[in-house]
């Protein structure tokens, strides 16, 4: 069943995209199924309640998603089905405001469907599995969320009382908020601070509170938000090092098939292993990455990555400094 809906739902897409149709036999030749497969297909898709043309030349006939045929909205097939995945997956949204409203829009979506098509989008969407895990919650932070959001919107400098983690007090001060940044289950709020004339980069569940003022303000032409998430390996912005790190042969398979930064080069070594550059920064988020491949990565530069990286992993077995017992 898992393979006749995605079927179905990429045929749909196909259906949509083709401006003069295709033929059962080409889309029988592109699933490598049977015509009388896609003519059951076909049969499904319409009792869903989409409407297929069917039009004859050279005693062939072609199918095409009927102009008669309107999602809610005018969305294609393809984007009503992405939105949908996108709220059953959650996307790092929970409990955010964000999320609420993703939630909403669905629903709308949904509710103006038949109930027979309705049906079909939440089956595509049950075979996607949501595993969320290490995410922040954010129940008690709408009213953050919403100030954050609106002057974000609408260019207004805040007063904002905020948290460090290791801090007694929270510190009070005005920022000018400019974008959110989720990054691994959290969001984030990348400000200038005007007073410094810098970014800062900012967690949410921090705030303890958040005061939106009348006073608008322009976002910075001198500091770019782009160029600093393009330097970063996560949130931290510091200076970017150059980066190099070996990995095992039987990790590499796994290293070659994630881009983990855009400034990464992939270096295939004679023995199967693979030495990963690239050029961030963010020295704890860094370290912290390659540790997690334990023993199969191997920090070859810079030398200070390599030194905190063989210290944490003696420390973790509790054998302290160098040379110790």
């Amino acid at each position: 069943m898992s393979g006749q809906l995605v079927r179905q739902l990429d045929m749909l897409r196909e259906l949509q995209a083709a401006r003069y149709g295709r033929t059962a036999r080409e889309l029988a030749d592109e699933y490598r199924c049977t015509v009388r497969t896609v003519q059951r297909d076909i049969q499904v898709l319409e009792a869903v309640g989409f409407w297929l043309e069917r039009r004859q030349d050279d005693q062939r006939i072609y199918y095409r998603f009927a102009r008669e045929t309107r999602l809610p909205l005018n969305f294609s097939v393809m984007e009503a089905a992405a939105l949908i995945l996108a709220e059953r997956a959650g996307l790092g949204l929970e409990g955010t405001p964000f999320g609420e409203h993703l939630r909403s829009a669905v629903r709308r979506l949904t509710g103006a469907m038949s109930p027979e098509m309705r049906q079909f989008f939440e089956r595509a969407s049950d075979y996607y599995v949501p595993m969320a895990r290490g995410y922040k919650p954010y129940e008690d932070a709408r009213q953050i969320l919403e100030s954050l959001n609106e002057a974000v919107m609408q260019r207004r400098v805040c007063r904002v009382s905020y948290r460090s983690p290791h801090a007694e007090e929270p510190r009070r001060y005005e920022i000018e908020p400019l974008r959110f940044q989720p990054h691994r289950g959290g969001l984030y709020v990348i400000s200038r601070v005007a007073r410094y004339d810098n970014l800062i980069t900012q967690a949410v569940e921090r705030f303890e509170e958040v005061e939106v003022t009348e006073e608008e303000f322009e976002p910075p032409d001198h500091l770019s938000i782009d160029e600093r998430v393009r330097d970063t390996f996560g949130i931290s912005y510091e200076e970017p090092m150059d980066v190099a790190v070996r990995f095992t042969a039987d990790q590499a398979p796994y290293v070659r098939e994630r881009i983990w930064h855009p400034s990464q080069q992939l270096e295939e070594l004679p023995d199967g292993r693979v030495v990963l550059r690239l050029r961030a920064g963010g020295f704890f988020e860094i370290k912290s990455w390659v540790l997690g491949f334990g023993a199969a990565a191997e920090v070859l530069e810079p030398d200070e990555l390599r030194e905190a990286v063989r210290g944490e992993m003696r420390r973790a077995l509790g054998l302290g400094e160098e040379g110790a017992t």
